[in-house]
């Protein structure tokens, strides 16, 4: 019967959603039905809706089909909020629309946008939204309301109940309500009057409950995201303001939040931060209660081993590692308008903190790197220390909030419980303004045994909590399925009964994300626990929390990085256990496509991991893996023959060329599409920014000679094959020309290694797998390059970036003196060339590799000099990836479908450093992208 009702759910709802957005697959359904919880289970049905009408309609046919709906946003849920065995609805791409309102003063926002980039959108107005996660740069706005989400500065004076302005819902039939619009509520009155009946008897019954209506507004004088917002119902007596505000926290089991507006809140101008050190936690406890009188933005408590997780990052001071064993660190912000007021008020907070003793003099820096460090480190705890846990086990993290004036005893007591239990690794940071403390420790749920040694855990911490000080089970990171057993315990029978009318009245047919908040098994936090196999080294810290996603370009089409180690993960547990050899059949079948052909190793995630984990390496790893001994020898023809490649391309680029000229871009596109498919795609696919075969060959070693300045060229192999594509000027030639051109305007000799043509850095072998023969030409190359420069002492110019970058990561620790073409112009060119002719504007596109070398300040500094407008494209990966633009052109589809909407208004041309990327920019941006050394010869001509 059960069986029956999701198929029928399925096949209604085809009528409205693409069939393809309605996911079965095995393998898909893993993946999208992970959070960054240690819960799974994993959905019948995943449907991606892209508006409000399919998630009208997948919630409409849900009821119908009397099936249980999930929705979801990006993930980062830690408590188990965001998983179901039932249908997941997943609201992100797409859910991008926004309104600015009162000039910054509100803005609305839809549930797929990412907390960051709502702030980058309020900037200008020097406004942000209130809620400041940890996760905010992945968290997205559907989550942060629904789960109540605050963080380091906002407190509970700015979380969304507090900044909430509006909201647009869609209840469990699908009716919408927009409580900023009065038709909308008279329409909604009309068809549901049994809710707000339901709301205002409840209003009600708790107004003349005296010991339950005080209980209320005590529970939240402290931050308390513990079962549903109760205080809406004591802060407010219009039902429709209730509603919008007991959303806020209710993890998605009352309604869809189809947009939210909030109240925004200053975002000022100045920041300064400082760490404060005290030789015990508990003097860094005593200390945040001055703190709280005084004029702070944040302050974050961070224990040793909070510490420990971060002392060796490359900017971190090197007296973190000799700090004592019981050192506590509180981060401390202030933040001002002006110089003025910044200097008042940190003369303030010293003022204020002088009773407490502090283990060294603190400083407080607005240096960007130093600030920048200290935060990145905060926000990343949560990675960083699960990192450390041993192979194998688990991450877990709880959050709970005490009365500021009994922290320090709270530490202690949890300290007891931690060393009692075993539980040696475990972590303390948090809030510490607000009471509020994380706790971090790593579980093994491979044993009975262990799985009752959290339960001792759950146990200890809740009468801890509950029992000892009075506070609340979870602060911020919401009730979801691990504290579901504990809301009773925590708030008493009388608040949990009206719990229990809130979850009737909005979802009475118990259908929208059951079992969270409200759930009758005790149990419930000891089942469904995620498995942690070993899978590889590389991905094996991986807590699942979901902050690569968003630097992903395959994420959407079809995995990210946390679902594709995900996936790694659920194959090797399958190896291990051998449970399901036909499972384990179809899910290495699947992953073929989903998990490595279609990543473009660009290891952008690795930027917005806080343990810099590089899915990247982990699917060249896996392309290693599997390459036969054949594989190998026929890759070594390729080491030793690269000029015979590279003489086979320009032909080949010749012949297209020739075709095309010869049919036309049309037919010729058609042509080679149908070729493509009647090949089943193992052709390479064609496109109108195909460029023909360079016209430049380099025959001599030395260009130029006799000038004071010297360099050595490396032109790529992907230069040395592809020239120039049909939008380039008639004037223009191909880019090692172009190259040379301007090296000898700028006075330099130019040497060019010996044996050039059968050069390579490496890249095209490392990418697929080929780590030896990777390493043969990369080492080949090094080898000339020495002797070109005189063992170094002559600067090497790369003409592309990621050729750059990966000769660079496998030699940085030489001789070599090398730049990536950025690098080399700013510093050692332009000071010799004069900009004569300077753009207006230009659109210039920061390729991946110049990301990872950290290069992003040179180019717009580079550019400036070339323009008076630099449109900097703000994007991810543009997913060509050296030749999955040809190879699965969907890829690079995908990474720039949002590309024409960043460029300037009838712009032309772009520039950019790396030649395939250049090729895909130009067919999906509809403009000539084409490297930044023309640019600079345009300009300086």
């Amino acid at each position: 019967m059960l069986a029956q009702q999701y198929k029928n759910f399925q096949e209604e709802l085809a009528f409205y959603v693409d069939h393809k957005r309605i996911i079965t697959n095995p393998l898909q359904l893993l993946a999208y039905g992970t959070d960054a919880s240690f819960y799974r289970l994993i959905p019948k049905i995943v449907v991606q809706v892209h508006n409000e009408e399919e998630a009208i309609a997948t919630i409409h046919t849900a009821y119908k089909n009397n099936v249980a709906l999930t929705y979801r946003a990006a993930g980062t849920s830690l408590s188990g909020q965001a998983v179901t065995d039932s249908v997941l609805m997943v609201a992100t791409h797409r859910w991008k629309d926004y309104e600015i309102l009162n000039n910054g003063l509100q803005a609305r926002f839809q549930p797929g946008i990412i907390g960051g980039r709502a702030n980058i959108i309020l900037a200008p107005y020097g406004r942000k939204i209130g809620p400041d996660p940890g996760s905010i740069n992945a968290a997205m706005i559907g989550g942060i309301a629904a789960n109540n989400a605050s963080g380091m500065c906002c407190g509970t004076a700015q979380n969304s109940y507090n900044t909430i302005a509006d909201i647009r819902i869609i209840f469990y039939d699908g009716t919408v309500l927009n409580t900023a619009d009065s038709d909308s509520k008279k329409a909604f009155e009309a068809k549901h009057p049994e809710i707000i009946k339901g709301i205002i008897q409840l209003r009600d019954d708790i107004a003349t409950d005296s010991i339950l209506y005080e209980r209320i507004k005590r529970k939240f004088k402290i931050k308390n995201t513990t079962g549903y917002s109760l205080n809406a119902f004591v802060d407010f007596q219009d039902p429709y303001d209730i509603i919008k505000h007991i959303m806020i926290g209710s993890e998605g089991t009352l309604a869809f939040i189809s947009d939210i507006t909030y109240n925004t809140v200053i975002n000022y101008k100045r920041k300064a931060c400082t760490l404060m050190i005290f030789e015990t936690i508990e003097l860094a406890c005593q200390a945040v209660p001055y703190l709280k009188q005084s004029p702070v933005a944040a302050v974050e408590l961070l224990d040793r081993n909070s510490i420990k997780s971060i002392e060796n990052e490359p900017l971190a001071p090197e007296y973190f590692k000799s700090l004592p064993e019981t050192a506590c660190i509180l981060l401390v912000e202030a933040q001002a308008d002006d110089e003025e007021e910044m200097n008042n008020k940190q003369k303030a907070i010293r003022l204020a903190v002088a009773p407490i003793p502090t283990y060294k003099p603190f400083e407080f820096t607005s240096e960007p790197q130093q600030y920048a460090f200290n935060w990145k480190a905060r926000n990343g705890l949560l990675p960083t220390t699960g990192a450390l846990r041993k192979t194998g086990t688990t991450c877990i993290i709880e959050d709970v909030a005490f009365p500021v004036e009994k922290l320090a005893d709270a530490c202690i007591a949890m300290k007891s419980l931690f060393a009692k239990l075993g539980y040696t690794d475990a972590v303390l940071f948090g809030h510490a303004l607000e009471g509020n403390l994380h706790l971090v420790f790593s579980q093994d749920f491979s044993t009975q045994h262990e799985i009752d040694r959290y339960a001792k855990m759950m146990d200890g911490l809740v009468d801890i909590v509950v029992n000892q000080f009075n506070g609340s089970l979870k602060a911020e990171h919401g009730t979801g399925r691990n504290m579901a057993p504990f809301v009773e315990k925590e708030w008493g029978t009388q608040a949990y009964q009206a719990m229990l009318r809130i979850k009737a009245i909005f979802d009475p047919n118990n259908l929208v994300n059951p079992g969270v908040i409200i759930n009758t098994n005790p149990h419930i936090h000891l089942e469904n626990l995620k498995p942690s196999p070993a899978t590889n080294e590389i991905v094996d810290k991986c807590i699942e929390c979901g902050f690569c996603e968003s630097h992903c370009v395959a994420e959407g089409l079809t995995l990210s990085p946390r679902q594709r180690i995900v996936i790694g993960r659920e194959i090797a547990r399958l190896e291990n256990t051998l449970e399901d050899a036909n499972r384990l059949k179809q899910m290495l079948a699947d992953a073929t496509y989903y998990s490595d052909e279609t990543c473009a190793t660009d290891g952008l995630c690795a930027l917005a991991c806080p343990v810099k984990i590089d899915t990247g390496k982990y699917i060249k790893d896996i392309r290693h893996q599997k390459l036969s001994i054949k594989a190998h020898k026929d890759a070594e023809y390729f080491v030793e023959n690269i000029d015979r490649v590279t003489a086979m391309g320009r032909t080949g680029l010749k012949l297209l060329n020739f075709s095309r000229r010869l049919f036309g871009d049309k037919l010729m596109y058609k042509t080679a599409t149908s070729v493509r498919k009647l090949s089943n795609n193992k052709l390479p696919q064609w496109n109108i920014a195909m460029p023909t075969a360079t016209q430049t060959r380099i025959t001599k070693t030395i260009a130029n000679p006799n000038q004071e300045r010297k360099v050595v060229y490396y032109p790529s192999c992907i230069n040395r094959t592809m020239g120039k594509s049909k939008d380039y000027l008639k004037e223009d030639v191909d880019l090692i020309s172009k190259t040379t051109e301007l090296l000898v305007r700028a006075g330099f000799t130019i040497i060019y290694p010996e044996n050039l043509d059968n050069m390579c850095c490496g890249m095209p072998f490392s990418s697929k797998g080929y780590k030896e023969e990777g390493f043969t030409k990369s080492s080949s190359l090094e080898e000339a390059l020495l002797k070109a420069s005189n063992n170094g002492q002559i600067p090497v110019l790369f003409d592309m970036s990621p050729c750059f970058y990966t000769f660079y990561e496998a030699h940085k620790d030489g001789a070599l003196k090398m730049y990536d073409p950025i690098e080399f112009m700013q510093d050692f060119v332009m000071d010799h060339l004069e900009v004569k002719n300077p753009r207006k504007e230009i659109n210039v596109y920061p390729v991946c590799s110049v990301k990872k070398i950290g290069l992003e300040g040179k180019l717009l500094e580079l550019t400036k000099r070339c323009a008076e407008k630099v449109n900097y494209i703000n994007s991810n990966c543009c997913g060509f990836a050296g030749d999955r633009g040809f190879t699965h052109p969907e890829l690079n589809k995908h990474g720039n479908r949002h590309l024409q909407e960043q460029l300037i208004q009838n712009s032309h041309d772009g520039f950019s450093t790396s030649r395939t990327c250049e090729i895909g920019l130009s067919e999906f941006g509809g403009i000539n992208f084409k490297s930044i050394f023309y640019l600079i010869d345009e300009v300086t001509k």
